[in-house]
């Protein structure tokens, strides 16, 4: 039953979210919310800062949110708040949402590049010792998002562009490469 209620709230605040939209903006406000759960905190903060949250209310389940006080932009409100849930902020000039897209991604595309090494050893295009020190890379990188999401509540672009150059560069060694046979053809 609390379960369906903080829903139906969060859900009031989604849908009723257009008319806060236009309240919603950049300036700071005044924050003086204590230490409560997150679900509680997005709500407080919402109807403070007039600004709606996008966020699946399942994954607020069993987060607290710290204190929060003094006087914040939305943007610095909300990461606050969320800092040391493993939940993400995102936001945009139309939008905030907190949620777990970006360590979501993040494990998608190191479980595909394993595989795929996994597939590059088995054809010989590697050497068993080379895609070991890839996984190797590839894990520590998904450890340390999920680390940085932990401690900032978000990665930034200059984070992901960094994972974004590992991913490529075990994609480029994964790349079908040209035989001698192929090029003087």
């Amino acid at each position: 039953m609390r379960h369906i209620s903080r829903l139906i709230i969060l859900t009031a605040i989604l849908l009723f979210g257009a008319r806060a939209e236009a309240a919603c903006q950049p300036a700071a406000a005044h924050y003086d919310l204590p230490a409560q759960r997150l679900d509680t905190a997005l709500q407080e903060f919402a109807h403070i800062s007039g600004c709606p949250v996008n966020v699946n209310t399942q994954l607020l389940d069993g987060h607290k949110a710290p204190a929060l006080q003094g006087r914040f932009t939305p943007s610095v409100a909300l990461i606050r708040l969320v800092r040391g849930s493993g939940l993400e902020v995102h936001f945009d000039e139309t939008q905030l949402a907190v949620n777990q897209d970006d360590r979501q991604q993040m494990n998608q595309r190191v479980q595909q590049l394993e595989a795929r090494l996994k597939g590059a050893v088995s054809s010989r295009q590697i050497d068993a010792g080379t895609a070991d020190d890839l996984r190797a890379q590839l894990e520590a990188a998904s450890d340390e998002a999920g680390q940085l999401i932990r401690q900032q509540g978000f990665l930034s672009a200059a984070e992901k562009a960094s994972y974004d150059r590992l991913f490529a560069y075990v994609t480029g060694l994964l790349a079908p490469r040209a035989t001698p046979q192929q090029t003087s053809e």
